[in-house]
C-alpha cells in the first residue's frame, strides 16, 4: 500500500489535511522515513491509531464535566496514562534504527514527565491524527 509513496509526499498530503497547520511536521516525517525504511507500517498505523485515541481522551478530561462520576473520571485519567506509555514505545520502536542523537532528541522533547514534554507529545499526536485520517483515506482509495 505505501511502497510507492515517499515521506515527503506523504506529509505534503498530510499536512494539506490539516490545514498546513502540523505542529510537529519535521518530527513526525522522520517517524515516517523510518517506518519506511524499516517496514514497519502496521506499527506506524498503531501509532496513529494510538495517537488520535489519545486525543479523545485529552477532550473528556480537559472536559470533566460536573455530571462524570470519580470513578469514570479515574478511569479515563488510567486509560491515558496507558495510552501515552503505548505511544512512547511505538515511537521508540519505530526509531529504534534511528542514531542515538535522534533518540535522545525524542526521548527529550517527548518522553519526559515534564508539563512541556506533554504538550510537545500532545502536538504530535494531533499531527499523527491527521496522519491516520490519510492513511484511512489510502486504504479507502486502495491507493
Amino acid at each position: 500500500m505505501f511502497a510507492k509513496l515517499d515521506p515527503e509526499k506523504i506529509i505534503e498530503q498530510v499536512s494539506q489535511l490539516a490545514g498546513n497547520k502540523l505542529y510537529c511536521k519535521d518530527d513526525l516525517q522522520r517517524i515516517i522515513e523510518h517506518a519506511l525504511a524499516a517496514g514497519k507500517l502496521k506499527i506506524l498505523e498503531e501509532l496513529a491509531f494510538q495517537a488520535k485515541f489519545s486525543q479523545g481522551l485529552i477532550k473528556i478530561i480537559q472536559k470533566k464535566e460536573t455530571e462524570f462520576k470519580d470513578e469514570y473520571f479515574a478511569a479515563v485519567q488510567k486509560e491515558f496514562s496507558e495510552n501515552i506509555q503505548k505511544i512512547h514505545s511505538l515511537i521508540r520502536d519505530l526509531l529504534s534504527s534511528a542514531s542515538e542523537f535522534i533518540k535522545n532528541i525524542y526521548e527529550e522533547k517527548y518522553f519526559q514527565l515534564t508539563h512541556q514534554s506533554l504538550n510537545n507529545l500532545n502536538d504530535l499526536c494531533n499531527d499523527l491524527g491527521f496522519l491516520k485520517i490519510y492513511l484511512n483515506d489510502l486504504k479507502r482509495s486502495g491507493g
